[in-house]
């Protein structure tokens, strides 16, 4: 794909980087039969061809993403199943993640979806915590009619809607032998 980034731009190496994963997309299509969102919804701004022009022009432009690039850039679900059938090995991870981090900072999200964000990035990688808040989710499933009502609720609604009714038993996974703190490997 060609590009115009000023010299100016190319001088911080994530632009530089994310041009040149720019530059080897030929526009094929071969990424779209792979990808989930693009399957599921069928729009071409979900495929990693549609997020590469969104990216490119965000990029390029030195755009404040707007709340459309940015729904877009969000529905990735960094599968990468995109990059095992790109003949032309864009290494599409690495945007993706260059797009992201240039969302954090130069997008304010609306307050509901920050909170929201908040709370799942508090809990979900603590596996005490998140066992807690599947228990909690349970409880408060007969409000998820409620809350789907309210818009900037929708996610929340959703999320108590997929939590479980019973949580499996816990379970205990012994500990690493002696000389292997990082695990089994």
């Amino acid at each position: 794909m060609q590009t115009d980034f000023s010299p100016a731009q190319l001088a911080d190496k994530d632009i530089a980087a994310s041009e040149a994963i720019i530059r080897k997309c030929v526009h094929c299509g071969f990424c779209t039969a792979t990808c989930p969102t693009y399957v599921l919804g069928g729009n071409e701004l979900d495929s990693p061809r549609g997020r590469i022009y969104l990216i490119k022009d965000m990029l390029e432009n030195e755009r404040v993403p707007g709340p459309e690039v940015v729904k877009h850039v969000d529905r990735c679900l960094s599968c990468l199943a995109c990059m095992t059938t790109c003949p032309s090995g864009v290494n599409y991870m690495h945007l993706v993640d260059h797009a992201r981090a240039y969302v954090e900072t130069h997008y304010r999200r609306p307050l509901a979806e920050r909170v929201l964000r908040a709370v799942v990035a508090s809990v979900l990688p603590y596996p005490k915590r998140f066992r807690a808040a599947l228990r909690l989710a349970g409880l408060a499933r007969p409000l998820a009619g409620l809350l789907q009502g309210i818009r900037p609720l929708r996610p929340a609604a959703s999320m108590l809607q997929l939590a479980p009714a019973r949580l499996p038993p816990r379970r205990r996974y012994p500990p690493a032998p002696p000389g292997r703190a990082g695990g089994w490997c």
